[in-house]
């Protein structure tokens, strides 16, 4: 069981209980005798807290996800910033901050300047103050609250990558089961490779366009560096799944939110899914033991 600190505890009561009852996390997850689909909670999770907040990490650590997903980028002074936009303007009121320096992109401001912003009110006022947080911070909130879920670290950016992994040997993270790196970026993966342990995943993102033409190619080429593929939800089908699998391919799945693409998945066997709702996919547990009948 794990170990969770007083602070964390009263967060979870009060953030859960806030919640309206429709909103209630599901029944737990419960042991199955089908391949386990890992729960990789979408910029923490975001469907309940504002996106890549300590708060977002919080709860997607409350709900039990097996993995928190953690969008890195790089600012002007170098500082590594948990963000997944290139620009500020959605997810803080760097509009009215900074009213001059449109288009707010995040590489064009120094690390003091982002702290200045609010993170939190755009989603609800009861999240107004929240900051944009380091990649430290969140491993610092991770280690000090005994999470023991995994960061799934992705890239937005080739060129971070020394740093990213300098950052996480320094905090003891940089071993198989505590990390885990995605990238839409080849390039960003293939740098990341000789520096890093055996056993640590590489998963090399896909957009729509990509995953609907020349998928045996494709799968050929990211086999080459990586160790899994990430799909968009809409490309996913069965034969898509036993040909990655075929080539020794893990694949996980962005972004699952509803029920019906939950049970979908189930039954595809793919290896993990993205949810902006770490409690929902307890009903995966129900689906696997419809499967068995």
């Amino acid at each position: 069981m794990r170990r969770i600190t007083v602070f964390r505890l009263c967060f979870c009561a009060w953030f859960l209980l806030s919640l309206p009852l429709v909103l209630a996390p599901s029944a737990a997850r419960q042991p199955s005798s089908q391949p386990k689909t890992d729960i990789i909670a979408h910029r923490g999770a975001s469907g309940y807290a504002p996106e890549h907040t300590l708060s977002s990490y919080r709860l997607a650590a409350c709900m039990q996800a097996d993995y928190i997903e953690v969008d890195v980028q790089m600012t002007k002074d170098r500082k590594l910033i948990a963000m997944h936009d290139a620009t500020l303007a959605r997810t803080t009121n760097a509009e009215t901050v900074y009213p001059r320096r449109a288009p707010w992109r995040v590489n064009d401001f120094s690390f003091a300047e982002l702290r200045r912003l609010d993170a939190g009110s755009w989603f609800d006022t009861r999240f107004a103050g929240e900051r944009i947080p380091t990649l430290e911070e969140v491993i610092q909130m991770l280690k000090a609250e005994h999470v023991e879920a995994p960061l799934y670290i992705e890239t937005k950016q080739p060129g971070i990558e020394e740093a990213v992994v300098h950052l996480l040997k320094k905090h003891g993270f940089l071993q198989q089961r505590r990390v885990m790196f995605q990238s839409f970026h080849p390039e960003s993966l293939q740098a990341l490779r000789p520096l890093i342990p055996h056993g640590i995943r590489l998963i090399q993102l896909v957009g729509k366009k990509e995953a609907h033409s020349g998928r045996d190619e494709l799968l050929q080429q990211i086999a080459i560096y990586a160790d899994g593929i990430g799909l968009p939800l809409s490309a996913v089908t069965e034969e898509w799944v036993r040909a990655a699998h075929g080539r020794g391919l893990i694949v996980h799945v962005y972004t699952v939110n509803e029920p019906h693409d939950l049970a979908r998945l189930c039954t595809l066997g793919v290896d993990g899914l993205f949810t902006d709702y770490p409690d929902r996919p307890g009903r995966i547990a129900a689906c696997r033991r419809l499967l068995r009948h």
